[in-house]
C-alpha cells in the first residue's frame, strides 16, 4: 500500500477559515490572512509569501515538534501489508528539538515541486487568525489523492491534523493516513 504526504512541504504554510470572501495578495500583505477557494499551488504560495510579511509562518529559533499517527484506513490493502503501520496507530508522538533558521521558516515555495504544482489545487486554503483550514487534491499516478489539514498556527507554535487519502485504480476502497503534528518554539537556538 502506497501511502504518501505528498504536501510534506506545504504543512507549514498558514492555513484557516473564514467568510470574506477571496483574498488577493495585496490584501494578504496587509492583513497576513489568505481566504482562496478552487486555487492552484501558485496562487496560494504567492499568497503565503505575501501574508509573511504581517503574519510570519513560524519565527527562528528552537523547535520542539512532534509527530503522531492517529488513525490509518487500510483500504484495499492486506492485513501483512498494513500491520506495520497499524502497530503505530496511537503510540505516543515522536519527538525532535532542532534549530530552526530564518530560511527554514519560509514559506511553501511551489517552484520547487513542480509536479504538485502541475496536477494538485487547493479547494480550500484558509489563514484567519491562526485557525487552518486546507484541502488539496491531487491527480497521481495510478489514482487520486487528498490532503485535509486543519489546527491552529502562529509564529511560535502550530497544532495540526492532517489526512492524506488515495484511492488507486482497482482499489476497492480509499486508504488514508491521519497524523497530529505540534511544534513549539523553545527560544534561541542552542550552539
Amino acid at each position: 500500500m502506497r501511502l504518501t504526504i505528498l504536501a510534506a512541504g506545504a504543512l507549514l504554510l498558514p492555513l484557516a477559515a473564514c467568510n470574506k470572501g477571496p483574498s488577493t495578495e495585496e490584501s494578504a500583505r496587509q492583513t497576513g490572512e489568505i481566504r482562496l477557494d478552487n486555487a492552484s499551488m501558485e496562487e496560494v504560495a504567492k499568497q503565503a509569501t505575501a501574508a509573511e510579511a504581517k503574519a510570519p509562518v513560524q519565527k527562528a529559533g528552537q523547535w520542539e515538534e512532534t509527530m503522531q499517527m492517529i488513525g490509518l484506513e487500510a483500504g484495499g490493502a492486506t492485513e501483512a501489508q498494513v500491520a506495520p503501520l497499524k502497530a503505530q496507530v496511537g503510540k505516543p508522538p515522536q519527538k525532535r528539538t532542532g534549530c530552526r533558521t530564518a530560511a527554514d521558516s519560509k514559506p511553501f515555495d511551489v517552484s520547487k515541486f513542480p509536479a504538485m504544482s502541475q496536477t494538485c489545487r487547493f479547494t480550500k486554503y484558509y489563514s484567519v487568525g491562526g485557525k487552518v483550514e486546507a484541502v488539496m487534491n491531487c491527480d497521481v499516478p495510478g489514482g487520486k489523492s487528498s490532503v485535509s489539514i486543519a489546527g491552529t498556527q502562529n509564529a511560535n507554535a502550530y497544532d495540526l491534523t492532517m489526512k492524506q487519502s488515495q484511492t488507486m485504480t482497482g482499489q476497492p476502497k480509499e486508504s488514508s493516513v491521519t497524523l497530529r503534528v505540534t511544534g513549539k518554539r523553545l527560544g534561541e537556538c542552542k550552539i
